[in-house]
């Protein structure tokens, strides 16, 4: 059974604090997606220094489409992210990034757009632990997903076995058959589950449909 993680894109800290809202009875983690209006189009409200405050106890992790992102992955470590992904289309820098963790390298992981080839990470795949694959171009939410998205997670789980593999983008109870079988750990889902009219009912049908993979 996969990890069902409810994505947080909101261009307010209102919009914020509703989608934590609507998730906060059944998350055991939200992913928070952090958009700078420049390695993608979307801008979001995410303020690190203001996680703690408004999710309590609920443990989060950080998805950077941000330019430049080894400026902000040890700021999103040290406002307590359980996990920092950063996209291997913003920088050349990941092992420089991963040093900078300071012991904490397991926290930091990698994702890889649809159009991406996997020979971007296959030369330094053992520097992660995980990897997470889009399903969708990122920028904005409720986008189709693409099945390309399927056949990466199936390399990778074949290239390192022990691999963390996430998915975030276009999770629907259609298709995480394929992505289980596929190798995933992880399913990520935004508006399907933020922007449905019931929520948690949202939740619990991909997670029947997982259970019956």
């Amino acid at each position: 059974m996969p990890q069902i993680i409810p994505a947080i894109l909101a261009a307010t800290e209102e919009e914020f604090r509703q989608k934590v809202d609507r998730v906060k009875s059944f998350a055991t983690l939200v992913h928070i997606d952090v958009m700078d209006g420049f390695f993608v189009n979307n801008t979001t409200w995410a303020e690190p220094e203001k996680m703690k405050n408004i999710l309590g106890d609920l443990p989060f992790e950080a998805h950077l489409m941000v330019a430049a992102p080894e400026h902000l992955v040890m700021v999103w470590l040290a406002a307590g992210a359980s996990r920092v992904f950063f996209h291997a289309e913003s920088t050349t820098r990941d092992e420089l990034i991963v040093r900078s963790a300071e012991g904490q390298a397991g926290r930091v992981g990698i994702t890889i757009n649809p159009e991406t080839p996997l020979s971007r990470l296959s030369h330094n795949i053992d520097l992660f632990q995980s990897v997470m694959v889009m399903g969708v171009t990122p920028g904005k939410s409720g986008q189709s997903f693409q099945p390309i998205a399927a056949e990466k997670i199936a390399a990778l789980r074949q290239l390192r076995p022990s691999l963390d593999i996430y998915v975030d983008g276009g999770v629907k109870t259609g298709n995480v058959d394929r992505l289980i079988k596929a190798g995933v750990n992880s399913l990520v889902i935004g508006s399907a589950l933020t922007d449905a009219p019931d929520p948690l009912q949202a939740w619990r049908d991909i997670k029947n449909a997982c259970a019956d993979c």
